[in-house]
């Protein structure tokens, strides 16, 4: 399932956020550069009727590194595990992790969702628990881009989200960005339920994100995932007794409940659509060892804050869609435009490119090169479509948008 920003979405969000990229100078986002994290707890994002008709108050915590004066900063949403029955967004694995990454600098949300699910725990129960843990967090980052239009009081950058999570927070990420409508089953009357966006709150934004971090998640069906979707990173015991690490039933309580895809398989499927997709596998390892307080739970973090550090970092420091250099077309030439095979670039005024990142219109790199300052390219094994030509000296980066046709 495609669940991207569309273009005119991106457009829109880049002509109000200044057509500002993030910045990493100086180890931001991938050291701890600051020491302190500032905390606003309980902050109200919206509200929803519950599994019992009860209507619930939807509230969230958000990290911000102290004494950081970057307007427009990346975002990690994420959500608690529990098996959609229990924990909170002060479990100490969320609150872990949202410490490490805003001491690199970004905003992190730990998200309140609604738990709770009507017995008998089942595949048709379970599937609605999911649907409104989903809701809730498309209200989590659609209050992020309503509180951007206000005034951007979190100093975000509204087209650098990311949604995570951690086991059921995990499953609830994985299915916000690749279950559309089509594919949820009948049975759970989701029309019922609200809808894939729901009613949470925040109406009129866009719920979308960058990328997904799967902590030991899995998703309801693996060919839901289709070329041209969001990256994602996972990381899963090969051991795990409760989330499969391959296609299997998830165990809540030690009952079998519904048949999922787990990393493993969500790994093979998006290679096969050639969807980004790193896979972190703790060898004999069983559900979430990073939770805990040994010695042995805080190496698993570790591994874990590496390996999402490096697959977020591959996002940053480069203009995401639309953004192009006022005066690029006196820097570099792009002929023809559309193109259908070839391509051929010029550079002009003392440009000098020396890289050339290609991306298509969800931001997902799919081509680089190193350059010689002018030449032709060899587009034919693009997809047809819209792309993005971001090419690179020492000091500037130049953005062409490219057709091919």
């Amino acid at each position: 399932m495609r669940n991207i920003f569309t273009l005119a979405a991106l457009l829109f969000s880049l002509s109000v956020s200044g057509q500002t990229y993030i910045d990493t100078t100086n180890g931001r986002y991938w050291n701890e550069v600051f020491p302190t994290v500032t905390i606003t707890p309980n902050v109200v994002y919206g509200s929803a009727v519950n599994v019992n008709g009860i209507n619930q108050s939807l509230d969230l915590d958000i990290y911000q590194p102290w004494g950081d004066t970057f307007q427009f900063r990346p975002v990690l949403v994420f959500a608690h595990g529990g098996s959609f029955i229990f924990g909170t967004k002060n479990d100490q694995d969320i609150v872990d992790l949202c410490m490490h990454f805003a001491k690199r600098g970004y905003v992190c949300l730990s998200i309140n969702y609604r738990l709770g699910m009507n017995l008998p725990i089942d595949s048709v129960n379970a599937g609605k628990a999911v649907i409104r843990a989903t809701q809730d967090m498309r209200a989590a980052i659609r209050f992020l881009r309503k509180d951007f239009s206000l005034g951007n009081n979190y100093h975000i950058h509204p087209d650098y989200i990311f949604a995570g999570g951690v086991s059921a927070g995990a499953f609830t990420a994985l299915h916000l960005a690749y279950m559309d409508s089509t594919e949820v089953p009948s049975y759970l009357n989701l029309a019922g339920l609200g809808g894939l966006e729901g009613s949470s709150g925040n109406p009129g934004f866009n719920s979308g994100v960058m990328g997904v971090i799967n902590l030991c998640g899995a998703l309801g069906d693996s060919s839901w995932i289709q070329a041209g979707d969001i990256p994602f990173v996972s990381m899963h015991g090969d051991s795990d007794q409760t989330v499969p690490y391959g296609s299997a039933s998830v165990v809540v309580f030690g009952i079998p409940v519904i048949p999922v895809d787990g990393s493993s398989s969500l790994n093979i499927r998006a290679n096969h659509v050639g969807v980004t997709n790193p896979l972190y596998t703790w060898q004999g390892a069983n559900h979430v060892p990073f939770v805990g307080t040994g010695t042995a739970a805080a190496a698993y973090m570790d591994t874990a804050i590496g390996f999402i550090r490096t697959f977020l970092r591959s996002f940053l420091g480069i203009p995401p869609l639309g953004v192009t250099e006022a005066g690029s077309e006196n820097r570099i030439r792009i002929s023809p435009n559309p193109a259908k095979n070839t391509l051929t670039f010029y550079a002009l005024n003392r440009f000098a490119p020396t890289d050339l990142v290609i991306s298509d219109v969800t931001g997902r790199i799919v081509w680089n090169e190193k350059l010689v300052h002018s030449g032709t390219l060899d587009v034919s094994f693009l997809p047809r479509g819209m792309y993005i030509l971001r090419f690179s000296d020492k000091k500037v980066t130049v953005s062409r948008k490219l057709v091919l046709e």
